[in-house]
């Protein structure tokens, strides 16, 4: 028997995704703030040695032009890069060294807290948006998690529904054999291919409902993925570099203005360093990160992966006790959460656009008190929103197998607009009154989105269906290491489990002398009592098994 392949986890690939990310991004920080401190020390040194003249200006421009302007991570100079246009000054700037005396006092002005003020918002602004990045990778990852809780539970479900179909098809074909036997016991055999057949249809029916979570969680969590790379990635990089692109285009532009001023003769090289600094956009900037990093492009979806013994790979419908279709129930359910994620949006939407008007109004702490509170709605909105977008996707997959998703769809958003309606109109009527106070916020009707605590690439607890380590373990297989992390183990070894393996279908086993190692999880078994649903199933398999041996007896 083959061991399974070492293949790295979905979850393992996910983080080192957005380790990278989070690294490149850290290092772009790193690269404006030392853009940002040189441009400072530059205007502060070219003040001081203005009234020196020509020679000591250019003997400074020369300093600054054997600088690795570029930072390692260009070819070439591009058009719209701070770090080119940033070049150009220092190059004009050494044509003008005739003409510096009389932009002295000019210089001396650049230097005061323009270039501070930039460099502190700079780094505020990448404080902030790495720690939320870092939030927003959590989310993704833990939904990832949940994905992967589903689908082990669906594949434990699927081996429990082979074994019921196995026994019911011996069931079936024990009369036949015992046809021309000198005992017969067809009762009892009836009896028991009745237990075996009902058992069957049961674990079948369980299993058609774990294929279908398994189906509906893969969707949302494929749907969660694109959201976090189609907005809020772009979001948090564009709150990262906050105002900086434009503050670095007005002080580059001072520059030129006050260059052009000082001297016609440099008249020229700083009118195409204006036209450069025009094209400084974070746009520019950012898309040339882009194209440097592949971390930022985005992953392909997570694709469904049916276990060997499945044949069935769509949602399949399970008619309840009461005659009810479950795939009906859940597009009922998924189309009332969109439509309630809607009115959320839209009432923290309203919200913000008076709590911002009021902000202007306010300063001190105040307007910190109200800072706070649009940060609050501004993070209950884009939940609102990225939960929006997985029960929609969750209705895309069901519209194949159910008819009349959109009307159900159409009523749930026409009852919520009537709602916000009403909640408006209740909102004038409270204004026109004395009892309304200026200070009152409308921020009661969110749904409260509780935020997980503890590290966000911690190792989740054990899901049902499975043990919690350490657990006893009896080797099937005799298995050879063929790695130095890995341990050789012979039949009928007794083992302790100690974790999950850094790849799937692979455990981190300890022998009895101590020695720990990784082996394929097929072959081994395991001694620990399982959840209490597969419990169940296997119980009644050994309490019908034994019946069936009474009955042979």
């Amino acid at each position: 028997m083959q061991p399974p392949p070492r293949k790295v986890k979905e979850s393992q690939q996910l983080k080192v995704l957005f380790s990278e990310q989070l690294s490149k991004l850290q290092s772009k920080q790193q690269q404006d703030t030392e853009l940002l401190e040189e441009i400072r020390s530059f205007s502060k040194q070219r003040a001081a040695i203005e009234k020196e003249y020509g020679q000591a200006l250019q003997r400074l421009a020369v300093q600054f032009q054997k600088k690795d302007w570029q930072r390692g991570n260009m070819d070439a100079v591009v058009t719209g890069s701070v770090f080119a246009v940033w070049r150009s000054v220092v190059d004009a700037a050494a044509q003008a060294a005739a003409s510096r005396l009389a932009a002295a006092e000019e210089y001396r002005r650049l230097t005061g807290q323009t270039s501070k003020s930039i460099h502190n918002a700079k780094e505020t602004g990448a404080k902030r948006g790495l720690e939320r990045l870092q939030k927003v990778q959590g989310e993704v990852v833990e939904a990832l998690r949940e994905l992967h809780r589903v689908k082990k539970s669906y594949l434990h479900l699927s081996n429990v529904a082979s074994v019921a179909r196995e026994k019911a098809a011996e069931a079936q074909s024990r009369p036949r054999k015992s046809e021309h036997g000198i005992f017969h016991f067809r009762p009892g055999l009836h009896k028991m291919t009745v237990k075996l057949n009902a058992r069957m249809k049961e674990c079948e029916q369980r299993l058609n409902e774990a294929r279908n979570e398994y189906l509906l969680t893969l969707a949302a969590v494929n749907a969660h993925q694109q959201h976090y790379h189609a907005h809020d990635l772009p979001l948090l990089m564009q709150q990262m570099d906050g105002e900086v692109y434009d503050d670095l285009r007005h002080h580059f532009a001072r520059l030129c203005g006050t260059e052009m001023d000082a001297c016609l003769a440099t008249h020229e090289p700083f009118s195409r360093i204006w036209d450069c600094v025009a094209k400084v956009t974070r746009e520019r900037n950012v898309q040339q990160l882009l194209q440097e990093s592949d971390s930022f492009r985005k992953t392909s979806d997570f694709i469904f992966q049916p276990d060997p013994q499945d044949m069935v790979s769509a949602l399949q419908d399970i008619q309840g006790p009461e005659g009810e279709s479950c795939l009906v129930k859940e597009a009922k359910k998924w189309a009332t959460k969109a439509a309630k994620d809607y009115k959320i949006i839209t009432h923290g939407e309203r919200a913000l656009e008076m709590l911002e008007s009021r902000l202007k109004l306010l300063s001190g702490e105040t307007g910190l008190s109200v800072e706070q509170k649009i940060s609050e709605v501004q993070e209950t909105v884009r939940k609102a929103k990225l939960s929006r977008v997985k029960a929609e996707a969750r209705l895309t997959l069901l519209a194949h197998s159910v008819a009349g998703i959109e009307q159900w769809l159409h009523n749930a958003m026409h009852q919520a607009e009537e709602e916000l309606e009403t909640e408006r109109r209740l909102s004038e009527q409270r204004r026109s009154t004395e009892e309304f106070s200026e200070d009152e916020l409308e921020l009661t009707d969110f749904e409260v989105y509780e935020d997980e605590k503890g590290d966000i690439f911690a190792d989740p607890m054990s899901p049902s269906g499975t043990c919690v380590y350490p657990a006893a373990c009896r080797v099937i297989y005799s298995y050879q290491a063929s790695q130095s992390d890995e341990l050789s183990v012979t039949e009928g070894e007794e083992l302790h489990i100690i974790e999950d393996g850094d790849v799937e279908d692979w455990l981190k086993v300890c022998n009895s002398c101590g020695q720990m190692g990784y082996i394929p999880e097929q072959y081994v078994k395991v001694l620990c009592l399982p959840a209490e649903g597969s419990a169940q199933l296997d119980g009644s398999f050994s309490s019908t098994s034994s019946s069936g041996n009474k009955e042979r007896a």
